[in-house]
Formats: C-alpha cells, structure tokens, sequence
C-alpha cells in the first residue's frame, strides 16, 4: 500500500507538467526522498539539522558558507575583517544581490535578521546573536558588529549558520513560528509544499553565482525506510537523503546506473540518559551501563562495519578537534563491579536490581519508528542490560513524540521527560566549534541542545573560557579538556558515527559534491562557489 502511495504521488508530480531529466551533470528535474516534513522550510520552521537545515539553506543563503573541508568561506559576503581583538567585525556585501521578489538584499537586511534573532528566540539562532552588543550600517553593502567580547569563531557561528531575512517581509512578524513565507535569496524558490506529500523547489534563475545546474527538485516525503529504499531501487527516487542501510550496500552496487558514495560521517547515535532521573543521575549506574554495552560488537552486528565506533568525549576521531587520549572499553565484569560498589542488588531475586532505597532499575529507551538500525540498536541495549540486572522498555514512537518527551518545542528550558533515548546529532553539530559547549553547557540559553539537562561547574567554566579564546591553540587544550570531563561524567554515551552511505541514480544526475562528514546534500552539489 505505501509503494502505491509513493508511486501515484511520483505520478502526480509529472502530470503537473514537471520536467524529465537529463543526464549528468545537468539536470531538469530531481526527485530526492526525505524522510519526515520539514515545516514550510523557512528558518524559523524547519524541523531537522538533517535533511532540513540543509533543505533550507537552499531556500535561504547565509553571509558565509562551508566548503567541502566544512570551512567557511564567503558566500553572500564578499569579505568579513576582525579588528580590535576580534570585537569588531567588519562585514563587506557582494554587489547586486537580490530577493526571490526581486527586492535588493541590503546591509539593511542583515542588521534586521541578527536583531530579529536576538529579539524572536529560535534555540539555534538566539544563541549565536547574544554576545553582539550593536549593529552598524554603514552603506547598502557594509555592516559592523560590535560584541561584547571576541568571538574567534565569527565566520563559522553565525556567519556561515544563520539564514539572512528579507526585512521588508519579516518586520512585522511578531510569531515567527506560524509564519510560512519562504522568500529567501538562495538558489532554489520553495513553490509548493504539501506535507506530508512531498515540497517542490524549483532554481532561481537569477541567483548571483550562477544559474543552477538542476533545473526543479521534487522532495516526496517517504517515512518508510524500506519503502525509501524500494523507491530508490525501482528508480522512482533519484537520491535519497536517508543513509542506506548497510546490509543494502553490496545490493545497491550490483545495480548500473546506481552509485553508491561512502564516506566517514559527523552525524551520531548516542545513548541520552536524562540526568533529572533520581537514578540516573548517579554517575557509576550510568557508566555501569555504558560498560554493558559492546560498542565494537554492535558496529559490527548492526553497521556491518559501516561505522565508527563512538569516542567518550562525543567528537568524531576525524574531526581535527578529537582528544585521541580520551578512550573508554566496555567490560561487562567492570559494569557488575560498579553495580556491585554502589549498593545496586537483587534484594527480592526477580533479576531486575534495586537502589538502597528498593527502586529497581526499571527504565524506558525510546527509539525513533521508521529508523531499524535505532530499533535494532534498542532491542540490543535492552538484551545487554538485562544480563546484569537492569531491566529496559524499548518504546518504539514516532519522531514528533519522542521530540515532545526529549525536547519539547526544540527548547531545552522547557524540561524533558524521559529516562533513555536512542538519540543522534546531525552531522553540521559536529563541525561546529562550540558543538561540546552546545551539548552539555548548563546555561539552557547557552546550552541549547542539552537535551539530558546536564550540569557541572568546571565543564561551564572551561566552554565560557573557550568562547572567550582567540588562540587557536588554547582553544584546542580546553576542547581537549572539555572531552575529558564529558568522557568522566558520561552525560550520554556515544555509541556509534555511521558511515555516510548514500545512492543516487548517476545515469540520472553525477554533479553531487561530497561534504566531509556530511554527504551530497548541499549548495555545492548545485551551484558552485561564488568568486
């Protein structure tokens, strides 16, 4: 029934007149799979880091851009000049550039959307504005921020992360949430979204770096992996944004005409305790938990081999930042032994232990539906769990549930109710420089996706010194030592990065560029860079 539903809305799309493709490396028409709706795709709607951040940025531009490496480099902006230490930036724009209305894209523009960010809070956003004391147009094509202290990292966050808004469309929203215009500036138009059907995005001719080389994206929303990856074999998707399952890997490189592309990916799978927990907040039952799980095994049993093992300190072994002397071994016999030393028994012999206080070790593991490898990854914890007496509820719920449980309206202000999750960032959060700050600050203004409401004093005191550093150097000694405390304390335990496995169609479209770590979705896979 779903293979129907996805194939009579293939149907439907080219009976709108949409256009055949060509081959490589152009194309007329594109239909690309993703997995769940992203909202009217608009900055203060998408839902996800991954496809929808990156959906998004198509729709809008931002002043910098990561390149293939992840370094940013001009985009909007033609330069971007510190001055006095780093608390003054100078922000130079390209001339000519233009709204999809055909509005001028000013330096009038790029003040409103740093104020309106500062003024209307998005947990991505707000947080990038707060150390930007004031904002000064000085012509149509310049703007100087003035922080509060420096920011090392400026071009990267925010300059190269938020999406600019047109202000003669923006000033007066005052619930940016319910708005749904999507006039940006970047290559693609959004033309129509009909969620949870599919979103159609269609190439701004007029784009200042050039027309793009793919003329129309149809984006059919396939929440079934199997049904996903059944679309893609049978040729009713073109690419698919949702990694390949790898047990599919030698079957999907039989196919000619399908390619499949592999590289390390950012994005992760993580094991979340909520630290509010009264049991869980005790940092030897987390680690006892942590020692029951065979990372090594569960790569191989579930990836087959297709990823890397997680790192205590959360950054992926290729990220340049990763504390390679930050190591954790499971042991099944150390995770008994620290049950054992802090008091956790089987007073009443039902095999689930029990606190002092006769709580047994009783928990529930969310996974997301729709995501096997995050299912089968439960269904192995729960297996692990239970050979030393802790008893685990896999509740398997859709990702809107687990959201309203995890992260309820995407703020971690509001709290969280929940014991476990099978959870994952996606890979952008990786390449950010204040990703651990991010992840684990207890400021939830400044730690934004702290989603188990971790707190520690020294971790605050050593992000709050990071972001004050402009020396490369130092900032790497406290970025080192910020894993070391994360790696000590085990907030979450990071189970695996998986590969990035993705397939399209090369007969179809061959001009994806891949990012490190993140994969083909990007600007780069349809315009190239701007001179």
């Amino acid at each position: 029934m779903k293979r129907v539903i996805l194939t009579t809305l293939i149907a439907l799309a080219l009976a709108k007149g949409w256009a055949g493709a060509g081959p490589s490396p152009t194309a007329g028409f594109l239909r690309i799979a993703i997995p769940r709706e992203e909202g009217s795709l608009n900055p203060y709607t998408y839902q996800s880091g991954y496809p929808g951040w990156l959906l998004m940025t198509l729709v809008y531009d931002t002043l910098y851009y990561p390149d293939l490496d992840n370094v940013p480099q001009p985009w909007l902006a033609r330069d971007a000049r510190p001055s006095q230490g780093g608390r003054v930036w100078t922000v130079t724009l390209r001339p000519g550039l233009r709204w999809h209305d055909g509005r001028p894209l000013t330096a009038e523009d790029v003040k409103f959307t740093f104020e309106y960010v500062k003024k209307f809070t998005h947990a991505r956003w707000t947080p990038q504005a707060a150390d930007i004391e004031r904002i000064e147009v000085q012509d149509s094509l310049t703007v100087v921020f003035r922080l509060t202290k420096p920011v090392a990292w400026f071009r990267q966050l925010p300059l190269a992360d938020l999406p600019l808004l047109p202000k003669h469309i923006w000033e007066g929203v005052t619930e940016p949430g319910r708005f749904h215009n999507t006039v940006g500036s970047g290559p693609y138009r959004l033309v129509e979204a009909q969620p949870p059907q599919f979103y159609r995005l269609v190439a701004n001719d007029a784009y200042f770096a050039g027309r793009p080389r793919v003329r129309e994206l149809v984006l059919p929303i396939v929440a079934d992996a199997s049904v996903s990856f059944n679309a893609m074999q049978a040729g009713e998707v073109d690419a698919n944004t949702r990694y390949l399952l790898p047990e599919l890997m030698a079957q999907f490189q039989r196919i000619p005409g399908l390619r499949v592309v592999r590289g390390p990916g950012f994005a992760s799978t993580i094991l979340q305790f909520n630290l509010e927990h009264p049991l869980l907040r005790d940092v030897r039952l987390r680690r006892a938990i942590a020692h029951a799980i065979n990372t090594q095994l569960m790569v191989r049993l579930l990836m087959l081999g297709f990823a890397e093992v997680g790192a205590p300190g959360y950054l992926h072994p290729a990220s340049p930042l990763y504390n390679p002397a930050v190591r954790f071994v499971p042991s099944k016999a150390r995770a008994v032994a620290l049950l054992n030393e802090a008091g956790y028994e089987d007073r009443n012999r039902d095999g689930i232990r029990e606190a002092s206080d006769g709580s047994p070790l009783r928990f529930s593991l969310l996974a997301r539906s729709g995501d096997p490898i995050r299912i089968r990854t439960a269904d192995l914890i729960r297996t692990w769990l239970k050979d030393i007496g802790i008893e685990v509820q896999v509740r398997v719920m859709d990702d809107p549930s687990i959201i309203s449980l995890v992260w309820p309206d995407f703020d971690v202000c509001k709290g969280r109710r929940f014991d476990m999750v099978i959870f994952g960032w996606s890979a952008p959060v990786m390449t950010r420089p204040n990703a651990l700050t991010q992840m684990f600050h207890s400021d939830c203004r400044i730690g934004t996706i702290n989603i188990g409401g971790y707190r520690n004093p020294e971790f605050d005191r050593l992000a709050e010194l990071h972001a004050a550093t402009t020396d490369a150097r130092r900032q790497r000694e406290l970025v080192f030592r910020m894993q070391e405390i994360v790696a000590r304390d085990m907030p979450i335990h990071t189970l695996f990065y998986p590969d990035v496995l993705l397939a399209y169609w090369q007969t179809k479209y061959d001009g994806w560029a891949f990012q490190k770590g993140q994969g083909i979705l990007n600007k780069l896979s349809f315009v190239s860079a701007p001179r």
